[in-house]
């Protein structure tokens, strides 16, 4: 099964904000680092990704926030951080 990706609007403006590309967004998709339900909603997936922000020349850690409905990977946000023990 083909999964396709679709960005909420806020999202794209959560994205343009930060410098993350869609390319980072989909890889992230493809291989997490790690996956863990949302307690505030729980059809609604936590998806982390540990990378180096070249902008900033250090790790970050991305999380999406997304629901997935059969083939359809809907990303509802975005977080960009470098507090990585906090969250991961």
């Amino acid at each position: 099964m083909d999964l396709k990706i679709k960005f909420s609007r806020h999202a794209l403006e959560r994205m343009k904000e930060r410098g993350i590309s869609r390319q980072l967004v989909k890889e992230t998709v493809r291989s997490p680092d790690k996956i863990e339900k949302s307690l505030i909603n729980p059809s609604r997936l936590l998806i982390k990704k540990l990378y180096f922000n070249e902008k900033l020349k250090k790790d970050h850690l991305l999380l999406l926030i997304l629901e997935i409905k059969g083939n359809l990977i809907n990303i509802i946000t975005i977080i960009d951080t470098s507090k990585i023990s906090k969250y991961f």
